[in-house]
């Protein structure tokens, strides 16, 4: 999905007029020489799609199910493979983010600012803590010290007793006025926490205390109008099998940092909403104009570059086996090859469109449609 402005703001600058025209048209559909069959094996509907909204809400699998909630708080859970709906529970809380997973519970962000967490044999609320503002990615695990890293809209980032939700520690990054409408989810390990804000910076927090480890800037504004200047880090780093941490970011760079000083290791000028992911050995992302881009971990240097589904405002991309995989706003679900970027998959999933991160297992693809449809895709 093409990131938004905040919507006050957003409302404000099409009222003078200065936002611009989208610039990547979509490229139409071409044929391919087909390598993998996809098929839809089931499908049930999650809930109610994000709406104007658009909040990222993907489903979370874990132990055999799969767990969904929408924007009304709607929270339901299949098993993952047969798509038998196990419980569903309404929630009094609109959410904001998608679910968290880990040893028998659920946890999820609302509008309002609250953490919630939830059994996950049924939806009962175990425990909820109130925060400063709508959290709009999915709490992060640390298990080695049983946390919750949780950063919220407002540019904080805190850590939760996982048991309890007591605050154990907060960190507070300052905002601009003018940012995308979305967070950067922390990645979070056993010692530190990585997160990036819509100021353009990336940080490394102490786990134990919320201590700054190291600050770099990912993005320098340029330009002459406040959206030219417009800069963000709007997706998770990705630490990749070599120890690299790779941070993208919206009109700046994509850059590779050793994680434990925050030296950079290599950088290319290009703009993204999304993570980077790894396949192969290779570091690979989409681009703000739908173009995936494929770089050598080691020295950042092109290998492939595929163009055939630029504008067509893909979704996040998941690796899935051989292959990268995307959803687009037509509701098509792509498979393109990790060694030559060639596209060799495809399936017309849902004509509503896909917005949501796709998700992944060793069988399964997973997508939510606009609509709020639940689809498992698996290979013929």
């Amino acid at each position: 999905m093409l990131r938004w402005l905040t919507p006050v703001l957003a409302l404000l600058l099409t009222a003078c007029g200065s936002l611009p025209e989208p610039q990547y048209p979509p490229k139409d559909l071409t044929d391919f020489d087909e390598q993998v069959e996809l098929d839809i094996v089931w499908q049930d509907f999650a809930g109610k799609g994000p709406g104007e909204l658009g909040y990222m809400l993907p489903p979370v699998v874990s132990g055999g199910n799969i767990y969904a909630i929408d924007r009304e708080g709607n929270l339901k859970a299949w098993e993952a493979e047969t798509g038998t709906l196990l419980w569903a529970a309404d929630l009094d809380a609109g959410a904001s983010s998608g679910l968290s997973y880990n040893q028998g519970q659920l946890y999820f962000g609302t509008q309002n600012g609250e953490v919630i967490a939830l059994s996950a044999s049924g939806g009962e609320v175990l425990w909820r803590t109130r925060l400063t503002t709508q959290i709009m990615t999915p709490p992060q695990v640390n298990n080695a010290s049983r946390q919750l890293i949780v950063q919220t809209a407002g540019g904080k980032v805190s850590a939760l007793d996982e048991l309890t939700g007591r605050i154990l520690w907060n960190y507070e990054s300052s905002e601009p006025l003018l940012t995308l409408h979305g967070t950067a989810t922390p990645l979070v390990v056993p010692s530190a926490t990585f997160a990036g804000f819509a100021n353009g910076r990336v940080v490394a927090l102490d786990n134990r205390n919320g201590q700054l480890a190291w600050d770099v800037r990912a993005a320098v504004p340029t330009g002459r109008t406040d959206i030219e200047r417009l800069v963000d880090v709007d997706a998770q780093p990705l630490l990749t099998s070599k120890g690299m941490l790779v941070v993208t970011s919206y009109q700046g760079r994509l850059i590779a940092l050793d994680p434990s000083s925050g030296r950079g290791i290599w950088e290319r000028k290009d703009s993204s909403f999304y993570p980077a992911v790894e396949g192969f050995g290779n570091v690979l992302y989409v681009d703000e104009g739908s173009n995936i881009v494929a770089l050598d971990a080691r020295t950042g240097g092109v290998l492939w570059n595929q163009d055939a589904l630029s504008g067509r405002r893909l979704t996040a991309p998941v690796i899935w086996g051989d292959t990268l995989a995307v959803g687009d706003y037509d509701g098509y679900i792509h498979l393109i090859s990790l060694t030559k970027g060639h596209v060799v998959g495809r399936i017309a999933a849902d004509a509503s469109g896909i917005e949501q991160p796709l998700v992944a297992t060793e069988k399964t693809l997973y997508a939510v449609a606009v609509n709020g449809r639940l689809m498992a895709i698996e290979r013929q």
